[in-house]
């Protein structure tokens, strides 16, 4: 392995594996309900009237996260496409370049802690994990959220090692960053690991160089002026909205029914963090060991349970639960298992037997996602169990050669499998699973029936996916306002029925009948809300049919 970690090669590696990980699927996969839509069609209309300070969805404003990850969008769509082409694949490359920061500073902060090999190690590993990947391919502000809080708790790690001002700099600029795309996330991970080693250590010289007056005015000059902007422009809504109606909710109940009991991540950790589940029980059992054994690795270990084990309980404790919100302190756990992988050989006992069989178990359910994707919601069993077969060679491999003790290509076998997961999951699998993109169904049969993407369309199928699919004009209706908000008079314009949301409103179904020149039924399933639904795309007063 020392040939590969030489030089650049090592983090030119990670990077690369991160973005290889996070690229399945993000050209081919329709945009997803429901964040993902409503941010990438926020920053499309931010695009579309020049407004980048405030945030809205349609005449709706977003108060709930700030502006970050719409500019750096914009920015994208603005350089390599544009508003009207739709391309969702551009809102997502932000994302990409995220989970690529996470994994180099992962490695770059791991050297300081537990040498280049182990940093190494760890920052494949987490490169190639499910949840990071997931992220990665998703246009909104997790994978980003990631990768700025591992680059500031990475330039912590070089100040606890003899880091100066610059490593502070670095510190201060992804914290500003990180106020910038998902508000006081990243400041809390920070704070609460520092908290955590002032109270274990009682020993707070290591962070001097923070109190470098430049660093806190670099995070201010990031942060500050687009918050006043916004209050500004909002007449104070934005920050009262964030924090009674998006934040405040969270911390008192299960918000948008995102509940859950004490131990949902840790229930979902043996296949998010597959496949480094493979090595993390290890891991944490030689921290414990050198902790009691006062080792030379006993700073390094204080150090990434201080990152990790704070926040995690947090988010256990938290009533509203979504798996990502985790995710800032998988890079800690990757750097426990990276630093278990390259002294494999030396490890015994059941520690390795129990990561090998949470291994498995995660393998198993992961497998099941790949075989039920095409066989519930696509065109049947077959290819999902081919690609869930693949998918479960390649991780055995990965199992038996880390049972077998041999480090390389334990390694290689485990990456492969990583990336065999999101290539068969999210590239092939979820591709396939045609029910459920009812929003990219219906705008290619509009295209099909002869309809332009200029006519205006009126939809009680109220899913983001379809505004951002076919514009910001679409209207989203409830079945009974149909009749006063279709068009009066000849000119052409689209409707899309949800009939699963559908009642017997005579008037909206007189209404919906009303000068029909073409019509397509699409049966699918909406996964937002759970329900089997038909979605009929109707066109009313086509032109060739008047003439």
């Amino acid at each position: 392995m020392q040939h590969w970690i030489e030089g650049w090669r090592a983090p030119a590696i990670v990077c690369v594996i991160a973005a290889i990980c996070a690229l399945a699927g993000v050209f081919t996969l329709p945009p997803l309900d429901r964040d993902e839509s409503r941010f990438a069609q926020a920053t499309a209309q931010m695009l579309e009237t020049g407004d980048l300070v405030r945030i809205e969805f349609q005449d709706d404003p977003r108060h709930k996260k700030p502006v970050g990850i719409h500019w750096l969008q914009a920015a994208v769509v603005a350089v390599i496409s544009d508003t009207e082409a739709r391309d969702i694949w551009t809102y997502r490359i932000p994302s990409v370049l995220g989970v690529m920061l996470a994994a180099f500073a992962t490695f770059w902060g791991g050297q300081r802690l537990v040498g280049r090999e182990a940093a190494f190690a760890a920052a494949a590993l987490f490169a190639a994990t499910v949840l990071l990947g997931i992220e990665g391919g998703i246009a909104k502000t997790d994978a980003m959220l990631c990768g700025l809080t591992t680059l500031a708790m990475a330039a912590l790690a070089h100040l606890r090692t003899g880091g100066g001002r610059k490593s502070a700099l670095i510190f201060w600029l992804a914290i500003g960053g990180g106020i910038l795309i998902k508000g006081p996330v990243t400041p809390m991970v920070a704070g609460l690991a520092i908290i955590g080693l002032l109270i274990w250590e009682r020993k707070a010289n290591w962070l001097k160089p923070l109190a470098w007056w430049p660093g806190p005015l670099l995070a201010i000059a990031i942060a500050a002026p687009w918050l006043i902007a916004v209050q500004i422009a909002t007449d104070g809504a934005f920050l009262r909205e964030a924090m009674g109606e998006d934040l405040g909710p969270k911390l008192v109940s299960g918000h948008e029914r995102h509940g859950g009991l004490p131990g949902y991540h840790l229930l979902l950790l043996p296949a998010l963090f597959f496949p480094a589940t493979l090595f993390l029980v290890p891991g944490i059992a030689k921290g414990v060991a050198a902790l009691r054994q006062k080792t030379d690795f006993a700073p390094a270990v204080r150090f990434l349970l201080a990152w990790a084990v704070p926040t995690w309980l947090v988010f256990e404790l938290l009533p509203t639960k979504l798996p990502h919100y985790v995710l800032p302190a998988y890079p800690a756990l990757a750097l426990l298992a990276g630093w278990a992988l390259v002294s494999l050989g030396d490890l015994k006992g059941w520690p390795r037997w129990v990561s090998l069989s949470l291994a498995a178990f995660g393998a198993i359910l992961l497998a099941a996602v790949i075989g039920a994707l095409p066989a519930i919601y696509g065109p049947g069993a077959t290819l999902g169990i081919i690609l869930a077969l693949i998918f479960l060679a390649v991780a055995i491999g990965a199992l038996v050669e880390a049972a077998r003790r041999r480090v390389l290509t334990a390694l290689i076998l485990s990456i492969a499998a990583g990336f065999t997961w999101h290539a068969a999951a999210r590239g092939l699998a979820a591709q396939s699973a045609s029910d459920v993109h009812l929003a990219d169904r219906a705008r290619s049969a509009i295209v099909e029936l002869g309809g332009s993407p200029d006519w205006p369309v009126v939809s009680t199928y109220t899913e983001p996916s379809l505004v951002f699919s076919l514009g910001t004009d679409t209207r989203l209706a409830e079945f009974g306002e149909l009749p006063g908000l279709l068009p009066e008079g000849d000119d052409p314009y689209i409707t899309i029925e949800d009939v699963s949301r559908s009642g017997d409103d005579l008037a909206a179904l007189d209404a919906l009948e009303r000068n029909v020149c073409a019509s397509r039924e699409l049966p699918g399933f909406n996964y937002s809300r759970g329900d089997e639904t038909v979605l009929i795309v109707r066109l009313h007063n086509c032109p060739e049919a008047s003439e």
